[in-house]
């Protein structure tokens, strides 16, 4: 599905252009457009501590109503497997089957959280010898998921630096902070674990934040593709050590170069969080978790326009 399909906002804005009222207009398109299913891919340079904010943003949309799938690929390690014995000859290793678990569900209504791991591609012959990748499985996965599901999310094995262009309709870029830049140039204090340094504008903030940790959605080489995120959504390690105020600022800055910030998370610090892991069954149905995610997946699910089918 392209990526840059019209949704009902941008058509009642277009409507409101010649007149009409854009509420009026915007809930007439709502009305008659037909529910579609949202694929949205996270997007990551280091991917490791984002599945507690992934998995929190769509447990708050299930407690909205909405049927949200985690789609998952599974381990890719299956593929290297190779037989015992002195001759070592390249197999074709049996993949492993799917997994499906029910994470959430509300006791009255469609609200719904699944987790499915499957694999999405597959590798067959291609061009001068070299194996082409084939995403039948992920697109067949997708397929049937379309009728069951409001928001597909995909959670890659691999690289989360390049989306699924033909296949997500929205792409979120997350940042998982375990530094926020508000000062440089700093020293370590003798005798001390603390650290001095020249405070810096939120707009040199904004600039530095690219630069560390966004550079990946502006490709590397003349091949690779600059990627347009559809938003943006900041994890920081604790509290922010600067006030709204300059955070406001720091989005501002970002707005202005074509990044739209969806808004800050908080969590644990790093020694007291598991990498790389989804959070538990009885963790995604405390109302304790959900709470903190229902803001940004608010926002964002403003950005997918969906409602519950």
């Amino acid at each position: 599905m392209p990526k840059h399909q019209t949704t009902a906002a941008q058509a009642a804005r277009q409507d409101a252009t010649i007149g009409a009222k854009y509420t009026t207009a915007l809930r007439a398109r709502r009305a008659a457009a037909p529910a579609r299913t949202a694929v949205v891919r996270f997007l990551a340079q280091e991917s490791g501590y984002l599945h507690e904010l992934i998995a929190g943003i769509a447990a708050a949309w299930a407690d909205t109503g909405l049927r949200v799938l985690l789609l998952q690929e599974t381990d890719r390690s299956w593929r290297w497997t190779l037989p015992s014995g002195r001759r070592q000859q390249p197999v074709t290793p049996t993949a492993p089957e799917p997994v499906t678990a029910v994470l959430w569900e509300q006791p009255t209504g469609p609200g719904t959280l699944v987790h499915h791991t499957c694999v999405w591609d597959v590798w067959g012959p291609g061009d001068r010898g070299m194996p082409a990748r084939d995403r039948t499985p992920l697109r067949t996965a997708l397929a049937a998921a379309r009728d069951a599901y409001d928001i597909v999310v995909l959670l890659p094995d691999g690289s989360w630096t390049s989306p699924e262009r033909e296949l997500a309709t929205a792409s979120i870029a997350a940042v998982d902070l375990n530094d926020f830049p508000n000062t440089d140039c700093r020293v370590a204090l003798p005798g001390t674990y603390e650290h001095r340094g020249a405070p810096l504008s939120p707009e040199q903030c904004a600039a530095v934040l690219r630069e560390r940790h966004l550079s990946f959605l502006y490709g590397f080489g003349l091949a690779a593709l600059p990627i347009e995120p559809d938003g943006l959504i900041w994890q920081l390690h604790g509290k922010a050590p600067v006030d709204d105020a300059y955070l406001q600022r720091v989005d501002r800055d970002m707005a202005r170069v074509g990044l739209r910030t969806l808004g800050w998370a908080t969590t644990e610090p790093l020694p007291l969080r598991p990498r790389g892991r989804l959070p538990t069954p009885e963790q995604l149905g405390s109302p304790d978790f959900v709470r903190p995610h229902r803001e940004i997946a608010a926002r964002l699910r403003q950005v997918l326009d969906v409602r519950p089918a």
